[in-house]
């Protein structure tokens, strides 16, 4: 304090305030504060401890080691963990079978995703509503979200047979010739769309409707005033303050589909003619069935990074003025 006010006075001004809390100039003292935000006591900290712990044991270190392995030939049957650079990077550029499962990954994320955000949309829209029972309604359409998940793709293995539900109640009722979903390369993906759509529907709509509840209810009613009817005040009112929950909806759902290793494992094991072979079984197959832990890593960091883009995207797309 004695230096700086000595130096003040040698310059001609006063000194500066000091923040007390740190023993710094108070402007410096702000500007670190606005840039690591608002002080909080340090036993707060141990609060968030544990599930940073978590994080960093089960999340970060195996992206981090996952990384490492893709750039050696690691494999459990020879064991030998040599480092080779880019060349599993270079060896998956010029596997078409990789692209292929490249090209079915976007074919099944990106057709599940639209239809899962207009349905798990519209029918939050639809049991945010004052009717009677409508608790009773989120209880029961929530129920496929609660059922295993070993358990789906086994329910609708035998819901997509030439003689399942799927066909004697809906496609042979509207007129048309039973359909061999799990076994024609056509409609194998789409079957997997239908499935996996009746899954992560209630989760999403349970994010849209936290979403349609956070909408404060004067801008409806002043929207109201101004004449403005259902559809525009569902463009104009609705839509933009759901722009961040349809964030989370759609990284989300693209997350969890592009990553789902069960559906097609149970269900087709990547049939018929590997037209469900998504990335995800293509780099189980190469890790655990070909013991190729180097190569599989290199696929999976390639899958994180296509996850990542998706993810940044969206954020350029749903990011908002606020």
């Amino acid at each position: 304090m004695d230096a700086i006010g000595v130096t003040a006075r040698q310059l001609g001004s006063s000194p500066p305030p000091v923040d007390g809390r740190r023993g710094l100039p108070r402007s410096l003292g702000g500007a670190l504060g606005s840039w690591r935000g608002p002080s909080q006591p340090f036993w707060g900290f141990l609060f968030v401890l544990p599930i940073l712990v978590l994080f960093v044991v089960f999340k970060f270190w195996p992206i981090v080691y996952a990384a490492w392995l893709s750039l050696t030939n690691a494999s459990p049957v020879s064991r030998t963990s040599d480092f080779v650079g880019l060349e599993n990077y270079i060896a998956l550029a010029g596997n078409p079978q990789f692209f292929k499962a490249l090209i079915i990954t976007g074919y099944y994320v990106f057709g599940t995703l639209v239809p899962v955000v207009i349905i798990s949309l519209a029918i939050a829209l639809l049991v945010n509503q004052k009717i009677k029972g409508r608790g009773l309604f989120r209880v029961l359409l929530f129920f496929p979200a609660i059922i295993p998940i070993i358990v789906v793709p086994i329910l609708w293995q035998f819901l997509f047979h030439p003689y399942g539900l799927v066909n004697t109640t809906v496609i042979e009722t509207l007129g048309f010739e039973a359909i061999n979903w799990l076994t024609s390369t056509d409609s194998v993906i789409p079957a997997f769309i239908v499935s996996t759509g009746w899954r992560i529907i209630p989760l999403c709509m349970v994010i849209f409707l936290a979403g349609l509840q956070g909408i404060p209810e004067d801008l409806y009613e002043a929207a109201k005033v101004d004449g403005a009817s259902m559809p525009q005040r569902f463009r104009y009112v609705t839509i933009p303050r759901l722009k961040p929950t349809i964030l989370v909806v759609v990284v989300f759902a693209v997350t969890l589909t592009a990553k789902n290793l069960v559906f097609m494992l149970v269900m087709t094991n990547g049939g018929p003619d590997n037209a469900s072979r998504t990335l995800s079984l293509f780099i189980y197959e190469v890790g655990f069935r070909f013991s190729r832990v180097g190569y599989a890593s290199a696929a999976a960091v390639l899958l994180l990074l296509v996850i990542v883009v998706a993810t940044a995207i969206s954020l350029r797309i749903f990011r908002t003025d606020d």
